[in-house]
């Protein structure tokens, strides 16, 4: 699969499988802390819904912060944040400024989601999005599912657990700070992207992240009363309140691998009846009780199919826009998904108070049916979701012969069409402007199958600026590949102004002995 790429993401993988624990060990501990301090079941979902809340102002205004600071300083901050909040709550028993935290709680970690998210939209492509996101939700489905095993450490309203928080937290902060993944290029504009646009590009994949937050969010926020009220305990508990992530285990993977050979459309509706059914058994359960370990694998399964929502609904949005409004597009999925947030716990925590708590998954049984009837009109009656990108690449390159493409100089460049991601992360990071850049080439080079020849033909396209400064560096490293990079750029010279190609002379003749000179400016100049 994608070893090499997965290797050189595995800060992000680590940072945020830590992120998860803390995430939802603050959900698994504060329902059941106010529930046992007498707040009633409407006023949890209240002060729960302040999260979601969180999320759209972080949609709103998180990428803000990357855009002034930088994607290792905003996650840092965050997770710095959080940690504050977390020791905060341990002193807290007043449910108004519970939901103040929770508020604070999700600007920070949607940032953090945000920053990461945007991160590694930009170090994939179409072609491999769908098992990248897998793999990442793989990873915050292990630390999700984890944290209700922790609670045996200690009785769930010990105010020491919120130390525990405070702890994976700081280990996300130190992963990535000492990180040397390169960071991607920084969105000219830091506003969400508007949702008239990001509907033009996927109906589906906006309507998709909206109800994914009103399902995650009453799953999340309230799945822990009704475990508690229906008299779990043990390890049977620890499963049915991690189910939400844990099941994901099941579905992740399976998911993107089908997501990047069919219709995302038909596979995200293909969960949501999985779900719908799922649910209908935990129904069933509340009416005639089910085998105990039969029910857990059911939770799995309701929570694996929700769960697998938004990482569909995100990878459909991405798959028609251009790098640079990763970031933009990010925060206004965020920013649905937080509105869905904000209304989920709310109208499910009002049917369980106003009627009885199995009234959740009636609940989620409606939302999910809504999406299967959405998504399916999309499929069946309105044929438009393959819609092109927003800033449409028009040069192609053959991963055999990535020189010999057809070139034309009326036409843009894009990264988005690059199917090696130790290419792509070359590039991004080369466009940093980084401090050594001879090492950055070398250390790719060396790890990956890349030619020289070929990675010289998709600096100068990519980074026509620093191209003379890039083949000097290049041929400098490879020495012995010189004429035949020369050669690779051959047609490229015919396409840039006479100062590029200086630039490009200049840097392949650096260090050329008189034989090779000559050479390279034969035929610099029969392609001019």
């Amino acid at each position: 699969m994608q070893q090499k790429l997965i290797h050189r993401i595995s800060p992000i993988l680590l940072a945020i499988s830590a992120y998860a624990v803390s995430l939802n060990l603050f959900f698994v501990l504060l329902p059941i802390r106010m529930s046992e301090q007498g707040i009633t079941t409407s006023n949890i979902g209240l002060a729960m819904s302040m999260y979601p809340a969180g999320a759209i102002l972080a949609g709103l205004f998180g990428s803000r912060a990357v855009h002034r600071v930088g994607h290792i300083r905003t996650f840092a901050s965050m997770a710095a944040t959080l940690a504050v909040i977390a020791v905060g709550h341990s002193y807290i028993d007043n449910v108004w400024l519970t939901g103040l935290l929770r508020l604070l709680a999700g600007f920070c970690f949607v940032t953090g989601f945000i920053t990461l998210e945007s991160w590694l939209n930009v170090l994939s492509d179409s072609s491999n999005r769908g098992r990248i996101f897998s793999v990442y939700q793989i990873c915050i489905a292990l630390g999700f599912g984890s944290a209700p095993f922790l609670l045996n450490l200690s009785v769930d309203s010990d105010p020491r657990l919120f130390g525990l928080i405070s702890l994976f937290l700081s280990l996300s902060l130190i992963i990535m700070a000492m990180s040397r993944i390169p960071v991607p290029e920084v969105a000219e504009r830091a506003r969400p992207m508007s949702l008239q646009q990001l509907w033009r590009y996927s109906p589906s994949g906006t309507v998709s992240s909206f109800c994914a937050g009103m399902i995650s969010a009453a799953s999340v926020s309230l799945i822990s009363l009704y475990a508690y009220e229906r008299g779990f305990s043990g390890l049977w508990l620890a499963l049915i309140l991690g189910s939400y992530q844990l099941g994901g285990l099941l579905t992740q993977y399976p998911t993107g691998w089908l997501a990047d050979r069919l219709d995302k459309r038909t596979v995200a509706a293909g969960l949501m009846v999985l779900g719908v059914a799922s649910n209908l058994l935990i129904v069933l359960d509340y009416f005639h009780a089910l085998p105990v370990p039969l029910l857990v694998a059911v939770f799995l399964v309701s929570g694996g199919s929700g769960v697998a929502l938004f990482p569909l609904a995100v990878t459909q949005v991405f798959d028609h826009i251009d790098l640079k409004e990763a970031m933009p597009a990010t925060s206004t999925l965020q920013i649905l998904l937080g509105l869905g947030g904000v209304l989920g716990p709310v109208v499910a925590g009002y049917l369980m108070n106003r009627f009885e708590i199995i009234w959740l998954y009636y609940y989620l049984i409606a939302v999910h049916a809504a999406v299967v009837i959405f998504l399916l009109t999309r499929k069946l009656f309105i044929r438009t979701e393959r819609l092109a990108a927003s800033s449409p690449y028009q040069v192609t390159t053959q991963p055999s012969s990535i020189g010999g493409s057809q070139l034309d100089p009326r036409m843009d460049y894009s990264l988005a069409e690059i199917n090696d991601p130790a290419l792509k992360l070359l590039l991004v990071a080369l466009r940093q402007h980084p401090q050594d850049p001879a090492e950055l080439i070398r250390t790719a080079l060396d790890s990956a199958a890349l030619a020289p020849a070929d990675v010289a033909t998709q600096m100068v396209l990519a980074l026509p600026k620093q191209s003379g400064e890039l083949m000097k560096q290049l041929v400098e490293l490879y020495p012995e590949q010189r004429i035949e990079i020369t050669r690779s750029l051959h047609e490229l010279f015919a396409l840039h102004k006479e100062r590029i190609n200086s630039l490009i002379e200049e840097g392949l003749l650096s260090g050329a002995s008189d034989s090779e000179a000559e050479t390279i400016r034969g035929m610099v100049r029969a392609s001019e």
